[in-house]
């Protein structure tokens, strides 16, 4: 159970429910199958998120990451989430890497949305304390529909 506190600035006690293992392994399926566009400079970024959450070796990693920010938006009545509320959630042996790629993929596949809202943030280990970090809505839309997968780019065989 972790502490929230509410508009009127009481702490309001919150259980992260167990996600249905369908839902994760549908936003891990969707994160690791997007092809991205072809390498340039803009898309760097997006390509790099791409290999690390695609990697076999970061499966586990990935579905962690997965677990808890799916499982801390359904919490939520608005289904938002920030880094903040899902990071205490993960547990140590989690590849920072591989969280920020797995964020870039949700975002890629439409499972999260940026709502344009802003936090700080209360991550002191990874030197972001106090710098803005986005608040995410979670749309489960695209988990219900097959991935998106680009005709001309070829994706090699497992």
């Amino acid at each position: 159970m972790a502490a929230r506190t509410s508009p009127t600035g009481r702490a309001v006690a919150r259980v992260v429910p167990a996600v249905a293992a369908g839902m994760v392994e549908a936003a891990v399926g969707v994160a690791q199958r997007l092809v991205p566009l072809p390498l340039e400079y803009p898309d760097a970024v997006a390509n790099v998120a791409a290999l690390i959450a695609g990697d076999p070796r970061n499966a586990e990693h990935v579905r962690t990451v997965v677990t808890a920010i799916v499982g801390d938006a359904m919490t939520d009545p608005f289904r938002e989430t920030t880094a903040n509320r899902w990071r205490p959630l993960l547990p140590p042996w989690v590849r920072p890497a591989v969280i920020g790629a797995t964020v870039r993929r949700l975002l890629a596949a439409g499972v999260l949305v940026a709502t344009g809202r802003y936090v700080r943030s209360t991550d002191a280990h990874g030197r972001n304390q106090n710098k803005l970090q986005p608040v995410y809505a979670l749309n489960l839309t695209p988990l219900r529909e097959p991935p998106r997968i680009r005709s001309d780019v070829e994706v090699p065989a497992p």
